[in-house]
């Protein structure tokens, strides 16, 4: 058995679609959406994701009808978003929140420990190189050690990044998909909705939030605690009442809503 589904975090069987699923009306919601897993199908690595041709436009439909109200929320960083999609126009809330691009401009939501980061970079790096199967990803908040390749050391994985994360104050573990992620404490999706909330042209709407991930799930309370919707992507235990099967269920889901 994987690690994963030992440990009750990698999903099981994909529940069925849910057809009763009915979204607000598109000119009280804003679209807040994770990116890998739940727009697009989970890749083996991180750069081998393939964009569904009809997705750009899906996204800049949603845009025009929601007036702008449309945020991807992902835990990449905001360079990769925008390689990913480069025709897409609306806000990007990157590394969990620690970057963001709003109406086109790029900032970080905060300083952070530069050297410490990149300590914690070169240790895990020194790490990976002992099993070959594991896959590095820096990100100027943090780092991240996939085992998709490798599940079999799911458990190896989580002690030394655990270890490592519980040394470097300021810092915690992010359990993920395949992955453990060593990131700043005051970095969350949550918290960076919170704050673009507050701001035009998303105050006041009924928020819509999907995501696939253990570090969506903050989020998905968000956004139901607001009286919004909240989808699980995937057939994972979450803290939502609605679950699709896949990032086409969503996708299909989204067409309907915005015909």
């Amino acid at each position: 058995m994987l690690y994963y589904q030992m440990t009750g975090f990698m999903e099981g069987d994909p529940p069925p679609p849910e057809h009763s699923l009915r979204l607000p009306d598109p000119d009280r919601a804003a679209l807040f959406l994770d990116f890998d897993g739940t727009l697009v199908d989970i890749a083996q690595t991180p750069d081998g994701v393939v964009v569904p041709e009809e997705l750009p436009m899906l996204l800049a439909r949603a845009m025009d009808r929601l007036d702008g109200r449309v945020a991807l929320v992902s835990g990449r960083n905001i360079s990769d978003l925008e390689r990913f999609l480069p025709g897409f126009e609306g806000t990007l809330i990157g590394s969990h929140g620690a970057e963001r691009r709003v109406d086109g401009v790029r900032s970080p939501a905060d300083d952070f420990d530069q050297e410490k980061i990149a300590t914690l970079q070169r240790l895990v790096a020194e790490f990976a190189n002992l099993q070959p199967s594991f896959l590095v990803e820096n990100k100027s908040t943090g780092v991240v050690l996939h085992y998709r390749q490798a599940q079999e050391l799911g458990a190896l994985a989580l002690h030394f990044m655990d270890t490592l994360a519980a040394a470097a104050d300021g810092f915690r573990l992010q359990p993920a998909l395949c992955a453990y992620e060593i990131k700043p404490d005051s970095v969350g999706k949550d918290i960076a909705l919170t704050d673009l909330f507050a701001r035009p042209p998303f105050a006041d709407c009924l928020p819509i939030y999907a995501g696939d991930d253990l570090t969506d799930e903050p989020a998905l309370a968000w956004a139901e605690e607001r009286g919004g919707t909240a989808i699980k992507i995937g057939g994972a235990d979450t803290v939502c009442a609605h679950h699709l099967p896949d990032p086409a269920a969503l996708r299909a889901l989204l067409e309907r809503w915005l015909a």
